[in-house]
């Protein structure tokens, strides 16, 4: 499947057979990254196939100052 990552937007063609597959793949923790189908977020159980084309964010958190 074809995966962008943001916010480098770099792409990459990976192999894997679900979300907590493709984070291992990529050697992203899962609690920090999200993955996005068609602008819907996927969780980790979430079956990919090798037509999917998905986006991989950072999670991003603050507060007020």
């Amino acid at each position: 499947m074809k995966v962008t990552i943001l916010p480098a937007r770099e792409s990459r063609e990976v192999d894997a057979g679900d979300v907590g597959q493709l984070l291992k793949v990529l050697k992203l923790h899962q609690d920090a990254y999200l993955v996005i189908r068609s602008d819907e977020i996927l969780t980790r159980d979430v079956r990919l196939r090798s037509t999917d084309e998905v986006e991989v964010w950072p999670v991003i958190s603050g507060g007020s100052a």
